[in-house]
């Protein structure tokens, strides 16, 4: 980044014992910064020392970029982080500790940047973590930047996902005239198929209902269709005779994994209707 000092014409230094702030609490992300940058118009020199003197003595806090101000790194912001930007500038100091091109703090602290130089791009919208990371205040999927992401797509839902792999795989046994095992998973005379489904106990191991929301494993609809019924039967203490066979039935059978984690997906993830 460049360092432009600007001519010393006067300068004093009230060495007090330092007083320190801390940026308030955020749900925003940390910025990118460049450490020395106290006033973060992108350029380190005088006018930041300046800056930083004004925030600690004269009421002109607190820093939007209070990283940036912790010159010395050492996780506060007092009088020795001026001094240090003086030492740099004039007197052949060392530069500040990174980051010195838009970069974000490797240090450890308290301190935060919540306004970084327009020169840094922002960070990049973490879609599932509750924190505005490139600070535009939107959050996660309401972020623009999320649109598309894995994280922010729609729940599973019985209608629209579960049920056209119903019709079509189990409802040539589940439904009229055979109604196998004295479930209807039709819309035939309005039936209510979800209904049937939804924490109702299978007739064969009634330890387990047919769906359990928010509990693949102990639904036996998805036992069933994984292969894992007889397992759970024998848990349960249900006779393993009565458990049957894996679904969908003969020739139907089986479905393939990734159907199977479709359906273990929509059941823990609530089994939305």
């Amino acid at each position: 980044m460049p360092r432009n000092p600007l001519p010393l014409t006067t300068l004093v230094i009230l060495i007090l014992i330092g007083s320190m702030w801390v940026s308030p609490e955020t749900a925003r992300g940390q910025m990118l910064f460049n450490r020395g940058d106290c006033n973060t118009d992108g350029v380190s020199n005088i006018a930041d020392v300046v800056h930083g003197l004004g925030i600690l003595f004269s009421g002109a806090g607190p820093a939007n970029c209070a990283d940036a101000c912790d010159v010395n790194d050492d996780g506060g912001n007092d009088i020795s982080d001026p001094i240090y930007m003086l030492g740099n500038l004039f007197s052949g100091g060392p530069n500040p500790p990174l980051p010195d091109d838009c970069g974000s703090d490797p240090t450890a602290d308290s301190l935060d940047c919540l306004v970084g130089p327009a020169s840094c791009p922002p960070p990049v919208e973490d879609c599932d973590n509750g924190v505005d990371d490139d600070g535009d205040l939107d959050v996660d999927c309401a972020d623009s930047d999320c649109q598309g992401d894995p994280a922010c797509a729609p729940p599973l839902s019985f209608s629209l996902d579960m049920y056209p792999i119903i019709v079509d795989q189990c409802t040539f046994c589940h439904g009229p005239p055979s109604n196998f095992a004295n479930l209807d998973l039709s819309l035939e005379a309005g039936n209510d198929p979800y209904a049937r489904l939804i924490n109702t106990p299978s007739i064969e191991c009634s330890s387990y209902d047919l769906v359990e929301p928010a509990d693949a494993q102990n639904s036996w609809l998805y036992r069933k269709i994984s292969g894992t019924h007889i397992d759970a039967a024998t848990a349960a203490g249900c006779a393993v005779v009565d458990a049957g066979t894996q679904m969908p039935l003969g020739p139907f059978c089986c479905l393939d994994q990734a159907t199977i984690d479709l359906f273990q997906e929509w059941i823990d993830g609530g089994a939305n209707p």
